[in-house]
This record gives C-alpha cells, structure tokens and sequence, in this order.
C-alpha cells in the first residue's frame, strides 16, 4: 500500500514539473497497419520499446538517419514508450510490438530520454526542474546519449526491416534483443507480401544482458542517472 500511496503522491505533485514545455525534439513517425498501407517510396519498420524503469514521463527512444543531424528533427526519428493512463504499477516491461513507414537510410540509435528538450549528446544526462509541493528542484532522468558503434537498421522503399526490441534497462542502457515469436507473428502476417530488408546490425555489447524485471516507483525513487 506504500507504494501504491507514493505513486499517487508522484502523479497528483511532481509530473506536471517534470513535463516542461517545450518542442519534443526528433520526429514520430507514423504508424502503419499493413505493407499495402505504406505510401509510394516509403519503407516499413517493425519494432518494440519497452522499460525496466518505471516511467514517470514518455521515453524517448531516437535513431539518427545517415547522413543527418541531430540538430535537425526532420533527421532523426523518435519512437516512444509511457505507462497507461490508469496504470499505478510499471507497465512497460512487456513487448510492445508497432510499425511504422520510414524514409529509406540507414538509422542509428544516438540516444534515449525521459523529458529530455533535446536529443542528449554521447554520455550526457537530462537534468528538468521538478515542480514539487514546496518548490522546485533539478533531477536527472533516465537518459544517455551512444556512440557511433550503436546498433543500426536499414530502411529500404516497398521492404520491411524486423529492427528487434530495444529495452531500457535498470542500468539506464538501451539494449537489444530480438522480438519473441509469439509476440512479433501479431504483426508480422501483415506485412508477408514485402520483401524482407536485412537485418539490424547489433555490436555485442548493445545485446541485452539479463531480462527485462519490472521496476516500481519505489526501487529508483530519488534515483541519480
């Protein structure tokens, strides 16, 4: 009941701080529900995100497309994973399988944030002003910016690329595995009739170490990332 009393607490004082107002930076990309949806040119991409960490706002999981930069949102593509509306414990471990319709390129994973009002650098952190009952304070939240090693996928008009899952861990790393079986046929009956893009490509160290365990509020509560 503790926890449960704190979760409340958190939502009824400190997410309207933690959200501040500015441009969310990348850009989402749009979801497709089958191959024959996708426009003349454009390429289907088939991936989970999903968080160890209990999510106190939106993550934001962006890949940079070759050639581009980060400064320019028409460059880099934001996928994204929150908690449910009603939902008082961590609902974001599970697979959550989507696609989507992308430019042909080549995109990398350059980073992963929580309320973060830009795409962070190479092993920087997001710090916001939490607006709390008695005033503000500046946290950190989950956030990392990778390097040029990160893991990789192609995009390629009239294909679909099977990018895998990309999970935020416990040790505020994005890290891949491949989406199971019984989770990614869901989707990908859809999309039989388009030839099939190559795989991702995924450093050793980016593959995921241990499985995806729950988090609460409670476990990373004043946390430091």
């Amino acid at each position: 009941m503790r926890s449960v009393f704190i979760a409340i607490c958190f939502v009824l004082l400190a997410i309207p701080g933690w959200s501040a107002v500015h441009a969310d930076p990348g850009t989402a990309p749009e979801r497709v529900s089958r191959g024959s949806s996708l426009d003349e040119g454009m390429g289907a991409v088939v991936i989970s995100i999903r968080s160890a960490l209990y999510l106190e706002d939106r993550l934001d999981v962006f890949f940079l497309r070759e050639g581009g930069e980060i400064s320019n949102d028409a460059d880099v593509v934001r996928f994204d994973r929150k908690q449910g509306m009603l939902a008082l414990g961590n609902d974001t471990a599970g697979h959550k399988v989507r696609a989507y319709q992308l430019t042909p390129g080549t995109y990398r994973l350059v980073a992963h944030g929580v309320s973060c009002p830009k795409v962070p650098a190479e092993n920087e952190r997001c710090l916001v002003d939490a607006s709390l009952l008695f005033g503000k304070e500046e946290i950190s939240r989950p956030s990392r910016g990778y390097p040029d090693i990160a893991p990789s996928f192609e995009v390629r008009a009239g294909e679909v690329t099977f990018a895998g899952d990309f999970a935020l861990t416990a040790r505020n790393t994005i890290e891949w595995s491949q989406i199971p079986d019984d989770e990614l046929k869901r989707v990908r009956g859809r999309f039989d009739e388009l030839p099939r893009a190559p795989d991702p490509a995924i450093p050793e160290e980016f593959e995921l170490k241990y499985p995806v365990t729950a988090r609460s509020l409670r476990d990373d509560w004043n946390r430091r990332y």
